[in-house]
């Protein structure tokens, strides 16, 4: 069984150090309001954002009850993740839906691993015509 070097493990410690304490050097402003569009080919809403978002929020016919989100995130390198997403809808007439993304960001990545990465996301937001949204990054 061959062992493992001193060397490479102190390589191995100091890349998890790095990865661990990345999202500290980045300079991210937590809760920042994506920018929302009335599409005029389709009944919705276009959605573009931090991280290289765009995505949609539509219906395929106004009588469904379900809004379609689907998007895609362009990560600038390989270490941001997504973590996943929580959506607020309020009781009061017409709905207010909040959308919140978690995403793991790395600026080390732009060094370790510099290749772009996509990141497609899709949900249903059972909601009335007249909602009105907000999505945060």
């Amino acid at each position: 069984m061959d062992k493992i070097s001193n060397s490479n493990i102190l390589y191995v410690l100091i890349l998890i150090c790095l990865l661990s304490f990345s999202h500290f050097i980045y300079e991210s402003i937590p809760g920042q309001e994506g920018s929302i569009t009335l599409l005029s080919t389709q009944f919705g809403y276009e959605v573009k954002g931090l991280h290289g978002f765009v995505g949609k929020i539509t219906k395929d016919n106004i009588n469904e009850e379900e809004w379609n989100f689907s998007g895609k995130f362009n990560f600038p390198n390989q270490l941001y993740f997504y973590l996943g997403k929580n959506v607020s809808i309020s009781e009061t007439y017409p709905e207010e839906v909040v959308i919140s993304f978690y995403v793991y960001p790395s600026r080390i990545g732009e060094f370790l691993f510099p290749r772009n990465k996509e990141k497609d996301v899709q949900f249903k937001i059972k909601a009335s015509n007249d909602a009105q949204f907000k999505v945060l990054f």
